[in-house]
């Protein structure tokens, strides 16, 4: 299914590899849990598959959690809100006090939805809090809206929309709700935190080393199986060196595209081989719509 949102570090790839673990397992009926949405692109790769009965979206930054909400609860004025708007250096300055707003509620939320999506389309590699592709002087040959086609977003938004009946959108911090469902042993998360070298960079609410500590602490206290994408990186491997660990090779989208190896950890036992045919099908189609060639880094 592709996705609206560019998203660094989005793990769209993986969702083949992801669908290979869930069918090898014995938890593949268990609805899913998302505690870091993002793109939520293994949730609704796998509802798509009919790998899932239900997802379940937490994402801390407001602008991502109200656009996923909208989505699935009022996608008619999502699309009509932004196909009228003007994808422009004028908008992105407009938007910006909407950056500063820490929590969403009924009277804020689409223009929060709008301001994160335009964000996500409008800014470097996706990234909400960078600056506009082309720079404030737009005087790259790659200008601020060469990543918005707007009619395929719409299109994208109108399939993924479909899938409201089994999702459910929550607003929150995604260690609170691994916390929460401790006791649970019928739902299977997928977790896929801020990065730990390049979290502050790329992420809005990124995570302290004491957070990434936390996280594990929680981890190895829960009854449900989970499986955890993260750095390939000593400090991770040894919070988590009691549990299954494998090697991945995952594309990454920030500063161009590139394949790099990532930490694939559960508290079950993992498949041996995690190669599976890439589920990645945003690559080809979300290139600047204007220019035939691929965009250079960073765009």
């Amino acid at each position: 299914m592709t996705n609206p949102l560019r998203y660094p570090g989005g793990k769209a790839d993986f969702l083949g590899t992801f669908h290979k673990i869930l069918r090898k397992s014995k938890y593949g009926g268990f609805p899913l849990v998302e505690p870091y949405a993002g793109s939520a692109a293994i949730s609704l790769g796998l509802l798509e598959l009919g790998a899932i009965p239900r997802s379940t979206l937490v994402e801390r930054d407001p602008l991502i959690f109200a656009f996923w909400t909208c989505v699935f609860d009022c996608p008619e004025r999502l699309v009509t809100r932004f196909l009228e708007l003007s994808i422009s250096l004028k908008t992105w300055n407009e938007f910006q006090p909407l950056l500063r707003i820490e929590r969403p509620n009924s009277r804020n939320l689409l223009d929060l939805a709008i301001a994160g999506l335009f964000f996500n389309r409008a800014n470097f590699s996706g990234i909400i809090h960078s600056g506009p592709i082309g720079g404030v002087s737009q005087s790259s040959k790659y200008k601020i809206d060469c990543r918005t086609n707007k009619a395929d977003i719409v299109a994208r938004i109108v399939r993924i929309s479909e899938l409201a009946p089994l999702v459910t959108v929550k607003f929150g911090d995604g260690l609170t709700q691994i916390k929460r469902d401790a006791r649970q042993t019928s739902v299977f998360y997928y977790i896929d935190p801020p990065y730990f070298l390049m979290g502050e960079r790329l992420y809005r609410h990124y995570f302290s080393h004491k957070d990434h500590k936390r996280l594990a602490a929680a981890l190895n206290r829960v009854r449900f199986p989970w499986v955890l994408s993260y750095d390939n990186h000593h400090v991770i491997e040894f919070f988590y060196e009691d549990c299954h660990i494998r090697r991945h090779n995952f594309l990454y989208s920030a500063k161009g595209s590139k394949c790099h190896s990532e930490l694939v950890i559960a508290n079950f036992d993992l498949p041996e081989n995690l190669t599976a045919p890439s589920a990645n099908a945003n690559r080809a189609q979300d290139r600047p719509q204007q220019h035939p060639k691929v965009a250079p880094s960073g765009i």
